[in-house]
């Protein structure tokens, strides 16, 4: 498994282009009608990562990567065992690649409101929290990017209804704290 990052802050025009001119038309049309400039270059960053991993796994261009994205927006590479997965927030887009079915989040962390947590988290993950400790909303996040990578990985959701973190068998999670940010990626094994 492999995990990459990239600064949107440091996404010049020319290389935005350059994917850009990569991606079929319907996802070039996806793109541009996204409103927010840093969503666009997040969504950007993204495709840049996926295809800049797999290209190094797959030993071809860039442009090269049998890659396809769903309705939903997750990418797949359609190559048996390859598999990446991606997730962006804040300046960051985050990639993952690995040779098993893999999910990845990154939240940057901020405060997030107890009404919130308490309506997505268990009553053990609350305790886990302890809310009004300084470092509530880190431990909030690290919950919050396992169960979206969890669902990212399976499928399986919807995301709010997960009251509680339960892994299914096979199922691995490797969490960080970095670039002010928590990320998760759930593997399975």
């Amino acid at each position: 498994m492999e995990l990459q990052w990239f600064d949107i802050r440091e996404l010049t025009d020319e290389t935005a282009q350059a994917v850009l001119s990569m991606m079929d038309e319907t996802r070039r049309r996806r793109v541009a009608d996204i409103a927010g400039e840093d969503d666009r270059k997040r969504t950007i960053a993204g495709e840049l990562l996926v295809r800049r991993m797999a290209a190094a796994t797959l030993h071809c261009a860039e442009k090269d990567v049998p890659l396809t994205w769903d309705e939903l927006g997750k990418p797949s590479v359609e190559k048996d065992g390859v598999y990446v997965s991606v997730s962006h927030s804040g300046p960051w887009a985050v990639c993952v690649t690995a040779d098993a079915p893999v999910g990845v989040d990154v939240e940057v962390v901020r405060s997030a409101q107890e009404k919130f947590m308490r309506r997505v988290c268990s009553e053990q993950e609350m305790a886990y929290i302890r809310p009004g400790d300084d470092g509530d909303c880190q431990r909030f996040w690290e919950i919050w990017t396992a169960k979206e990578g969890l669902f990212k990985l399976t499928g399986k959701g919807p995301l709010l209804s997960l009251s509680r973190l339960a892994l299914p068998e096979g199922v691995a999670l490797d969490h960080i704290m970095h670039n002010g940010c928590a990320v998760t990626v759930a593997m399975q094994l």
